[in-house]
Protein backbone atom coordinates (compact mmCIF):
# COMPACT_ATOMS: atom_id res chain seq x y z
CA UNK A 1 0.00 0.00 0.00
CA UNK A 2 2.96 2.45 0.82
CA UNK A 3 4.95 2.11 -2.74
CA UNK A 4 1.46 4.14 -4.00
CA UNK A 5 3.00 6.96 -2.10
CA UNK A 6 6.83 6.40 -2.63
CA UNK A 7 7.33 9.40 -4.83
CA UNK A 8 5.32 11.60 -1.90
CA UNK A 9 8.78 10.89 0.24
CA UNK A 10 10.41 13.79 -2.24
CA UNK A 11 7.52 16.14 -1.75
CA UNK A 12 8.20 16.24 1.85
CA UNK A 13 11.94 16.41 1.39
CA UNK A 14 11.17 20.03 -0.92
CA UNK A 15 8.84 21.41 1.35
CA UNK A 16 10.91 20.66 4.06
CA UNK A 17 14.08 22.58 2.80
CA UNK A 18 12.34 25.05 0.67
CA UNK A 19 10.81 26.62 4.31
CA UNK A 20 14.14 25.81 5.86
CA UNK A 21 16.37 27.25 3.49
CA UNK A 22 13.91 30.45 2.61
CA UNK A 23 13.57 30.75 6.37
CA UNK A 24 17.50 31.15 6.60
CA UNK A 25 17.61 33.38 3.30
CA UNK A 26 15.16 35.81 5.57
CA UNK A 27 16.74 35.20 8.91
CA UNK A 28 19.93 36.90 7.20
CA UNK A 29 18.80 40.08 5.64
CA UNK A 30 16.50 40.30 9.14
CA UNK A 31 19.84 40.17 10.98
CA UNK A 32 21.70 41.30 8.22
CA UNK A 33 24.24 43.36 9.94
CA UNK A 34 25.21 40.04 12.57
CA UNK A 35 24.90 38.00 9.62
CA UNK A 36 27.57 39.94 7.28
CA UNK A 37 29.98 40.18 10.65
CA UNK A 38 29.61 36.28 11.20
CA UNK A 39 30.42 35.82 7.23
CA UNK A 40 33.48 38.80 7.03
CA UNK A 41 34.69 36.91 10.32
CA UNK A 42 34.96 33.58 8.08
CA UNK A 43 35.64 34.78 4.55
CA UNK A 44 37.46 38.23 5.22
CA UNK A 45 36.29 41.76 5.32
CA UNK A 46 35.97 42.14 1.85
CA UNK A 47 34.76 38.46 0.41
CA UNK A 48 32.50 38.57 3.57
CA UNK A 49 29.90 41.00 1.81
CA UNK A 50 29.60 39.41 -1.38
CA UNK A 51 29.22 35.90 0.08
CA UNK A 52 26.52 37.15 2.63
CA UNK A 53 24.67 38.36 -0.68
CA UNK A 54 25.17 35.66 -2.33
CA UNK A 55 23.98 33.13 0.39
CA UNK A 56 20.76 35.41 0.37
CA UNK A 57 20.04 34.88 -2.64
CA UNK A 58 20.76 31.30 -3.58
CA UNK A 59 18.52 30.65 -0.27
CA UNK A 60 15.60 32.80 -1.16
CA UNK A 61 15.28 31.39 -4.75
CA UNK A 62 16.68 27.77 -4.29
CA UNK A 63 14.10 27.63 -1.73
CA UNK A 64 11.31 28.99 -3.46
CA UNK A 65 12.83 26.58 -6.08
CA UNK A 66 12.39 23.19 -3.99
CA UNK A 67 9.00 24.56 -2.53
CA UNK A 68 7.34 24.98 -5.53
CA UNK A 69 8.65 22.14 -7.40
CA UNK A 70 10.59 23.98 -9.62
CA UNK A 71 13.66 22.89 -11.26
CA UNK A 72 14.42 20.96 -8.11
CA UNK A 73 17.19 18.88 -9.19
CA UNK A 74 19.08 22.33 -10.03
CA UNK A 75 18.31 23.98 -7.20
CA UNK A 76 19.38 20.99 -4.83
CA UNK A 77 22.52 20.88 -6.35
CA UNK A 78 23.11 24.13 -6.14
CA UNK A 79 22.10 24.10 -2.36
CA UNK A 80 24.23 20.84 -1.85
CA UNK A 81 27.26 22.74 -2.85
CA UNK A 82 26.94 25.41 -0.55
CA UNK A 83 26.20 23.36 1.97
CA UNK A 84 29.74 21.89 0.95
CA UNK A 85 31.33 25.74 1.40
CA UNK A 86 29.29 25.58 4.80
CA UNK A 87 31.06 22.37 5.85
CA UNK A 88 34.39 22.91 5.08
CA UNK A 89 34.01 26.64 6.08
CA UNK A 90 32.79 25.58 9.61
CA UNK A 91 34.21 22.53 10.24
CA UNK A 92 36.39 21.71 13.43
CA UNK A 93 37.46 18.90 15.12
CA UNK A 94 37.21 19.74 18.60
CA UNK A 95 38.89 17.56 20.57
CA UNK A 96 38.25 14.52 19.11
CA UNK A 97 41.10 12.11 20.10
CA UNK A 98 40.78 9.46 17.15
CA UNK A 99 39.27 8.67 13.56
CA UNK A 100 36.38 7.53 14.69
CA UNK A 101 35.79 10.34 17.12
CA UNK A 102 36.65 12.79 14.07
CA UNK A 103 33.80 10.48 12.31
CA UNK A 104 31.39 11.06 15.17
CA UNK A 105 31.92 14.64 15.10
CA UNK A 106 31.04 14.93 11.29
CA UNK A 107 28.14 12.35 11.16
CA UNK A 108 26.53 12.41 14.69
CA UNK A 109 26.88 15.34 16.58
CA UNK A 110 30.27 17.93 16.56
CA UNK A 111 31.14 19.42 19.66
CA UNK A 112 33.65 21.50 18.33
CA UNK A 113 31.49 24.49 18.00
CA UNK A 114 30.69 23.73 14.33
CA UNK A 115 26.65 22.58 12.30
CA UNK A 116 29.12 19.49 10.62
CA UNK A 117 26.19 16.87 11.63
CA UNK A 118 23.27 19.17 10.61
CA UNK A 119 25.47 20.28 7.59
CA UNK A 120 25.84 16.57 6.39
CA UNK A 121 22.22 15.57 7.21
CA UNK A 122 21.48 18.78 5.06
CA UNK A 123 23.89 17.60 1.89
CA UNK A 124 22.39 13.99 2.10
CA UNK A 125 18.71 14.98 2.01
CA UNK A 126 19.62 17.83 -0.86
CA UNK A 127 21.46 14.81 -3.07
CA UNK A 128 18.80 12.87 -2.45
CA UNK A 129 16.59 15.29 -4.28
CA UNK A 130 19.33 15.82 -6.58
CA UNK A 131 18.99 12.53 -7.94
CA UNK A 132 15.65 11.78 -7.50
CA UNK A 133 13.88 15.39 -8.58
CA UNK A 134 10.32 15.69 -7.61
CA UNK A 135 7.45 15.31 -10.03
CA UNK A 136 4.84 15.64 -7.22
CA UNK A 137 2.84 18.85 -6.66
CA UNK A 138 5.51 20.48 -8.43
CA UNK A 139 4.57 23.33 -10.70
CA UNK A 140 6.51 22.44 -13.59
CA UNK A 141 7.96 19.10 -14.22
CA UNK A 142 11.72 18.89 -13.46
CA UNK A 143 14.62 19.24 -15.65
CA UNK A 144 15.37 15.68 -16.89
CA UNK A 145 19.02 15.45 -17.38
Amino acid sequence: MMRDYAEYSTLVLRIFFGIAFIIAGLDKVLSFSMAKGMFEGMFGAGLGGFMIILAIIIELLCGLALLLGLYTRIAAGILALMIVVAFIVTFKLGQAPHFVGILREISVMNTGGGNTAVNFAYFAALLSLVFSGSKVAALKPDSEF
